[in-house]
């Protein structure tokens, strides 16, 4: 690797370390600490070269580039490296601690990265306590180190009216006494303890959260509070500001590691009440051997949470953050983005056991037969355009349009019970002996089980043992059982005996037949009546969204009043088999799910004003089938819709309520050979949405042919291009 490379790497590292400090990647927060760092010159420098032995560790021991990249193995270090900065001269002794004492927080850090990381703990900033705590405790043994306190080089010294001003101007606020506690308190995060640190500090959580601002705001109130209401020993807080544990608190518990929400604000009532209990306590231990307490009661109080909440059989509300976005908005956002798609998916995806259209003709709760432990159950027959199951004179088995149809498979599974060899009742009868009829029972998994009733005598097309596909025909429908006339009987149970108790189960994805055509419902139950039918693949859908690791995508990209160009896309997975459209040109990211009925987007990370992350918007949720009038909706993350300032303004109210959306609406328009579709074209619109009006359209009419998307036309507000597939 050249010397490009590793310059680029280490001074990504270097910013990503001051990120880190506020568990945050946002690099306009990083240049601000950076420079609050530099407010105190030795401590500046120290903490750069601290970071600097810390990635020359790690790259001499070959550790992992990533972890060197995003700060990782190194914010702990450029801590320690600003805490020996701020209180010694620079001499030989003091650069050869620096060095010893930057190399064994990189051995610490790792050390507590792998050994909490075993149990999905963070190691927070615990490297950092215990090499500071050992250089207090063990320099002074070494005669032949000469450290020297040095005299403040800060750069008070050459703009004081700079400094003095910020003081006297929060003198003049409400409050001001609380104010200084928090502004010092943030300062002192960074070895700062004045003012303007603390100011430039805040103002940088401002821009990187609003979220992580109101949080330290709140939880350094609870705290202050708490000791005022309480008549605690205001030293405390003031010696040293160590109130900065309170503020690192509330960002960690309330919107890093939980999910921020109104429950995540609340706990902050009972965790840092606890952190002034620790600093009151600790700080008596810690003085009487000449330590300073520094971010410990944090440490303490984030550990026993998160180790306790690990423990819980459901959430209560406190959502554990289980894919770190590095942003309590990225968090929150990406969360009930999710909850809104997919909280109704399941593990296991069933599907109807038919063939083309049936009607539901009893359902969940049916007056007949679906009482009880047996409600949640679903029967199923043939009508035609009169409403009638059958063709005159209608008193024979064979006049039912649905009798001797096939039977699907609802998912994969095991064949685990069989009954079979009852013979069909002459119509109008009932065999209440023999209650299912000839019977299949499918394992799909553990506690789920489909069973399918009342099938044909001798139609049976497995035994039991098989393992059977979905789709699978598995028999054919008949009328024996308690079965006056020929249906299907279906049912999902947790347990594998013919007669179990019934469970409510969605269909993941079905048709509804409607007077337009067809509704599509994902993840529901299908109701009393309704035409249900099984998503039909159409080929030319399902071969262009046919992406596969490796595959190369261009587009030839025109926008109104711009110059033309190609982008380059790749197609790669995940060791965890997620896969994802790499663009090489802007290095964005989209991921994407082909599940066989629907293609749809799941992520996105990079450059918003790319092509892709249109592409991304523009083919949100595509249906595999072409079904004429079928409308399929999705949510989309909101930062793409609303202007920067509508979308600050609700980042502080999105904990606790949302008035900004985003949704998105997807249309087959027209189609060439219906039966056979050599072309089609599909309409989607993507809009947000607050107060009742509507913010940021994307339009988009994508063209298939050929096997593969053809074309895209799409219009924003601001913008309209086309782009033609040159590579697929």
């Amino acid at each position: 690797m050249n010397i490009k490379y590793h310059i680029k790497l280490s001074w990504e590292g270097l910013i990503n370390s001051y990120s880190q400090v506020f568990f945050s990647n946002s690099k306009i927060l990083a240049y601000i600490l950076l420079f609050v760092s530099f407010i105190d010159i030795g401590a500046g420098i120290s903490g750069v070269i601290a970071v600097a032995v810390g990635q020359i560790t790690a790259l001499l021991l070959n550790f992992s580039h990533d972890a060197i990249r995003d700060g990782t193995y190194t914010y702990n270090s450029l801590m320690v490296g600003m805490a020996i900065g701020i209180f010694y001269d620079f001499n030989l002794s003091f650069f050869v601690l620096l060095i010893v004492a930057s190399i064994l927080t990189y051995f610490l850090t790792i050390w507590f990265l792998t050994s909490l990381g075993r149990k999905g703990l963070p190691f927070l900033s615990i490297p950092f306590l215990i090499a500071v705590w050992l250089i207090i405790l063990g320099a002074d043994n070494f005669s032949a180190l000469e450290l020297n306190p040095k005299e403040t080089l800060s750069l008070a010294r050459y703009f004081p009216q700079l400094f003095t001003g910020t003081t006297e101007f929060i003198g003049t606020l409400p409050f001001s006494n609380a104010i200084y506690l928090y502004l010092r308190s943030l300062g002192a995060i960074f070895f700062q303890f004045n003012d303007l640190a603390g100011l430039l500090i805040a103002i940088g959580i401002l821009i990187y959260s609003r979220i992580g601002f109101v949080l330290s705001i709140f939880g350094f109130l609870i705290g202050y509070l708490f000791y005022h209401y309480l008549e605690g020993d205001f030293s405390q807080l003031i010696y040293s500001y160590i109130g900065f544990n309170f503020i690192l608190t509330a960002i960690a518990l309330g919107g890093f590691f939980v999910i921020p929400s109104k429950k995540s604000f609340l706990i902050l009532f009972l965790t840092i009440p606890i952190i002034a209990l620790l600093i009151s306590a600790l700080h008596t231990l810690f003085s009487f051997f000449g330590l300073p307490l520094y971010s410990l009661p944090f440490n303490i109080v984030v550990l026993l949470f998160l180790s306790a909440m690990a423990l819980r059989y459901k959430t209560s509300g406190l959502q554990l953050v289980t894919l770190q976005q590095f942003s309590p908005e990225k968090n929150h956002y990406k969360y009930y983005n999710s909850l809104d798609r997919f909280s109704s998916d399941t593990y296991f995806h069933i599907s109807l056991p038919i063939t083309g259209d049936w009607r539901v003709s009893q359902g969940y709760d049916g007056e007949h037969t679906h009482k009880g432990e047996w409600a949640q159950a679903l029967d199923f027959d043939v009508i035609d355009g009169q409403n009638s199951t059958f063709k005159a004179p209608g008193i024979q088995l064979k006049d039912y349009y649905c009798y001797d149809l096939p039977v699907n498979a609802p998912a994969n599974g095991w064949i685990v019970d069989i009954i079979d060899g009852i013979e069909d009742n002459e119509i109008g009868d009932v065999d209440l002996e023999n209650n299912w009829g000839n019977t299949i029972v499918i394992k799909h998994g553990e506690y789920i089980y489909s069973k399918l009733s009342h099938l044909k005598k001798d139609t049976i097309q497995f035994k039991i043992g098989d393992y059977i596909q979905k789709g699978d025909i598995v028999a054919y429908c008949g009328s024996s059982g308690r079965s006056p006339e020929p249906h299907l009987h279906f049912q999902l149970q947790a347990t594998p005996f013919i007669g179990s108790a019934t469970i409510k189960y969605p269909i993941s994805y079905y048709l509804t037949k409607n007077e337009n055509g067809y509704e599509f419902h994902s993840f529901d139950i299908p109701k009393e009546n309704e035409i249900v039918s099984n998503v039909k693949v159409t080929k030319l859908l399902k071969d262009a969204y046919h992406f596969i690791p490796g595959q190369k995508l261009k587009f030839e990209v025109k926008e109104e009043g711009k110059k033309t160009y190609i982008t380059n896309w790749e197609v790669f997975t995940t060791p965890a088999n997620l896969t994802y459209i790499f663009c090489h040109d802007t290095k964005s990211t989209a991921y994407f799910v082909n599940n066989g009925t629907l293609f749809y987007f799941t992520d996105f990370y990079g450059d918003k004003k790319s092509f892709l992350h249109l592409f991304y918007i523009s083919n949100h949720r595509i249906l595999l089938g072409y079904y004429k009038n079928a409308i399929i909706e999705d949510k989309l993350l909101i930062d793409s819709f609303f202007n920067p300032l509508i979308k600050a303004i609700h980042d502080f109210t999105a904990p606790f309520f949302h008035y900004c959306k985003a949704e998105y609406q997807m249309t087959f328009s027209e189609v060439v050979n219906e039966h056979m579709p050599e072309k089609i074209i599909c309409k989607t619109e993507a809009k947000g949405k607050y107060f009742g009006k509507e913010s940021g359209m994307i339009w988009s009419e994508i063209e298939y042919k050929n096997s593969q998307i053809t074309s895209l036309k799409i219009k924003t507000s601001s913008k309209t291009l086309t782009a033609e597939c040159i590579q697929s």
